[in-house]
């Protein structure tokens, strides 16, 4: 018998019947002709199976093995939006992020936002911040970050309609705010307060014009003024013609011709709670007063000259320790200081002018005669 061509063998076996007795009819086999398995991808010819012999839906995704279809096998272009049915869930698509251009108009739908409190969450269309604590009207705080100010100058500034009906605070966050050559002007009815003697300071060189200077119906607290300098005379806090309350407050001032803490002219000032204390090579003075009549409380005075009074007015000082290495009371002709309750620490009291002592005592609280 001669030898079959394999052209002659696939003739022989296109006339043959299949399983169940079916011929193969004009050359196709239909899916329930070929057992599982009988068609390997190495029968098939690259590119012989083209899309227009695959009809919809025929290849399933039971049909596909788990990462069958990689990128390489898909042409650009190929998945469009047209072929796509159903969402993509997340884990389909891979971390990845968007920025504003990305989004358009409609293609996030509110319903698929998680509504809530809880990270991750976005707020309802209709919510509001009505149970979040708002900033009181009059406030304006300055902070070196996250303040409305972080100058104490431009946060005074900023204020021109304080009034007794309308009054302003200036609260100044912990930090050290150096304000140069610059004085802190206050204004009527704008109190100015620290977040402590500790941690809140204000610092300059102002010559003769003060770190800060004083009003009327404006108290200045909870903070520390440090005045220091080379030229001029260094002053601390200067009030001119004006009776500001300044209670709660550490003055420090040094260098210059003459150091003054607290220098008044004109004034009436109420000195509550104050440690005030001045040096340098010059002549240093903790309160000093000029036809003044400041009340001094519970306070600390520490300088060459611990309170000095000149020309008029009367200085009071209750329950205070007055510290000084030459006086610790001068008052001058025309001038007056009254005393009750203090310690007098020091160089003996120096009067050109009246002076009445009660309760005074030194630092082995021995009684102490003013006169």
């Amino acid at each position: 018998m001669g030898r079959i061509t394999e052209a002659a063998c696939i003739a022989l076996i296109a006339t043959l019947p299949l399983a169940g007795g079916t011929a193969w009819a004009g050359g196709t086999v239909g899916a329930d002709q070929l057992a599982d398995g009988a068609v390997t991808y190495r029968a098939i010819a690259p590119n012989s199976i083209a899309n227009s012999k695959i009809v919809d839906g025929a290849v399933t995704d039971a049909k596909l093995g788990f990462g069958a279809v990689t990128s390489p096998k898909i042409a650009d272009g190929a998945v469009s939006d047209a072929k796509i049915s159903g969402p993509i869930s997340g884990f389909k698509i891979g971390r990845h992020g968007h920025d504003g251009a990305d989004i358009v108009s409609g293609t996030i739908d509110a319903a698929r936002l998680p509504v809530g409190t809880a990270p991750g969450t976005v707020a309802a269309g209709d919510h509001t911040h009505a149970d979040l604590m708002k900033k009181p009207a009059g406030l304006i705080v300055v902070a070196p970050a996250g303040g409305d100010f972080t100058s104490p100058l431009d946060a005074l500034n900023a204020i021109t309609d304080a009034s007794a009906e309308k009054p302003y605070l200036v609260k100044i966050m912990p930090g050290t705010y150096d304000l140069g050559l610059a004085t802190l002007v206050m204004k009527e009815y704008v109190d100015v307060e620290g977040a402590g003697e500790l941690v809140t300071r204000l610092r300059g060189s102002a010559a003769d014009a003060g770190v800060v200077a004083g009003a009327s119906h404006a108290e200045l607290r909870n903070l520390t003024v440090e005045a220091s300098g080379a030229e001029g005379n260094i002053v601390g806090i200067f009030s001119a013609s004006a009776a500001p309350r300044l209670t709660h407050i550490t003055v420090h001032a040094e260098g210059g011709k003459n150091a003054y803490g607290i220098y008044n002219l004109l004034a009436s000032p109420l000195i509550s709670d104050v440690t005030v204390t001045a040096e340098g090579s010059g002549a240093t003075f903790g309160i000093f007063s000029l036809h003044s009549s400041p009340l001094v409380r519970n306070s600390s005075i520490t300088a060459g000259t611990g309170v000095s009074s000149y020309y008029s007015g009367t200085t009071t000082v209750e329950g205070s320790t007055v510290a000084g290495s030459l006086a610790t009371l001068y008052t001058g002709t025309g001038a007056a200081t009254s005393v009750a309750n203090t310690r007098l620490q020091g160089g003996s009291p120096v009067t050109n002018g009246i002076v009445k002592c009660v309760g005074t005592y030194d630092g082995s609280f021995e009684p102490v005669t003013c006169r």
